[in-house]
């Protein structure tokens, strides 16, 4: 069974309580845009320098420690950047967001396919990630002010995050349905049912059939 994105719930979830906290500051924060990149900026720093502190306090004398000290120091220092100059990103997040929902939307979809014939659901359950994916291909275009599109975005990042809440519930019936043994046989459309039969019992030597006997 396909699980791209829902190996775990965490990362699932993770996923719906950014879309749906970055949503709603798009929706009711002002100057959404820029609000957003420094909320980001944020997180890049909080990251960087976790790593950084983890690097340092392992000093470990190999190169793989040394490429995370790196690339921490780098993720400070981008997250620094933006934080006092958000409006380098400000102006093209409404795009970035619409990128995310169109990749995020679509890996939905293939995981929800998937699934659908463990949950004998119907199509209706691939609505809100065919919406969350023609949302993101809309705010590609832009056609509306940068406040109108930062309200637009925001509400289609709270859709995304029900949608994507939804999802891992559905996948994770459809891992415990798969766990059970259920196979679709593609083509004859049959459900067959199977279980695990015990493991059949080691004959060493003959007498041990005949205390079998």
């Amino acid at each position: 069974m396909i699980t791209l994105g829902y190996k775990t719930r965490f990362d699932s979830v993770t996923r719906a309580v950014a879309a749906i906290g970055i949503g709603l500051v798009m929706v009711f924060g002002g100057n959404a845009p820029t609000l957003v990149v420094k909320m980001l900026a944020v997180l890049l720093i909080g990251a960087g320098a976790a790593s950084l502190i983890y690097g340092l306090v392992k000093n470990k004398e190999t190169g793989v420690y040394h490429l995370l000290i790196a690339n921490a120091v780098l993720d400070v220092i981008v997250g620094l950047l933006l934080f006092f100059n958000p409006q380098w990103i400000a102006g093209i997040i409404v795009y970035a967001i619409g990128i995310l929902l169109i990749l995020f939307g679509g890996l939905q979809l293939v995981a929800l396919a998937g699934a659908m014939s463990l949950l004998e659901a119907g199509g209706s359950s691939l609505i809100l990630s065919i919406l969350a994916v023609v949302g993101g291909a809309f705010l590609l275009f832009n056609p509306f002010t940068i406040n109108v599109m930062s309200v637009i975005a925001g509400c289609l990042l709270l859709l995304y995050g029900v949608s994507e809440l939804i999802s891992t519930f559905k996948m994770d019936k459809a891992k415990e349905e798969y766990e059970k043994g259920k196979i679709v046989i593609s083509g004859d459309a049959k459900d067959v049912e199977y279980e695990r039969l015990e493991e059949p019992e080691v004959i060493d030597s003959p007498d041990d059939l005949d205390d079998m006997n």
